[in-house]
């Protein structure tokens, strides 16, 4: 998590990169190509690009969340910037987040995550709302039935009683 204060009384910036985690697997990506390359290196020292490119990506790539709107820098493609004006919403699909402007278009947000949402909340000063602490808060003092076929059932306390006094043989735990 990194924060700049910029001159005034602006609030900080918030920057979002790749999880420097990302950086050990590309060295284990290079000793892979390191002992491939080694077999023939006329044909295949070529291979060392792909690590070299992953690495530019972790070291390059960031999302920037100020007052201002949205600052995306990209690793292989031209920089981009939303205005809070120009702002939709945000998504996620399978490990990307994305931010869709008003007429359509979608970003990628490298180094934000679903679990970034209390941060981009608190950047973005309530325009990007946090879905995930919501939730957590939503299932708070509730209690989770599990039933032998694998379902589960939320539910609050006092529809826990009245659950538990027509199933007598189900047992809840708290949440």
């Amino acid at each position: 998590m990194t924060q700049s204060t910029p001159p005034g009384n602006h609030p900080p910036t918030e920057v979002f990169k790749p999880a420097r985690d990302h950086i050990l697997a590309i060295a284990l990506l290079t000793g892979i190509a390191l002992l491939s390359i080694s077999w023939a290196p006329q044909y295949l020292a070529w291979l060392l690009i792909i690590p070299a490119l992953a690495l530019w990506w972790v070291i390059k790539s960031r999302t920037r969340v100020s007052e201002s709107g949205i600052s995306v820098s990209y690793a292989f493609r031209a920089n981009t910037s939303i205005t809070w004006k120009d702002f939709a919403g945000i998504g996620f699909q399978r490990a990307h987040a994305f931010a869709r402007t008003k007429d359509g278009r979608q970003f990628t947000l490298p180094g934000v995550t679903f679990n970034s949402l209390p941060r981009l909340a608190a950047a973005s000063r309530g325009r990007i709302p946090d879905a995930l602490t919501a939730g957590q808060e939503a299932a708070d003092d509730k209690v989770v039935v599990i039933h032998r076929d694998g379902r589960q059932v939320l539910l609050n306390k006092d529809d826990y009683e009245q659950y538990r006094a027509e199933h007598p043989d189900v047992e809840g735990t708290e949440k």
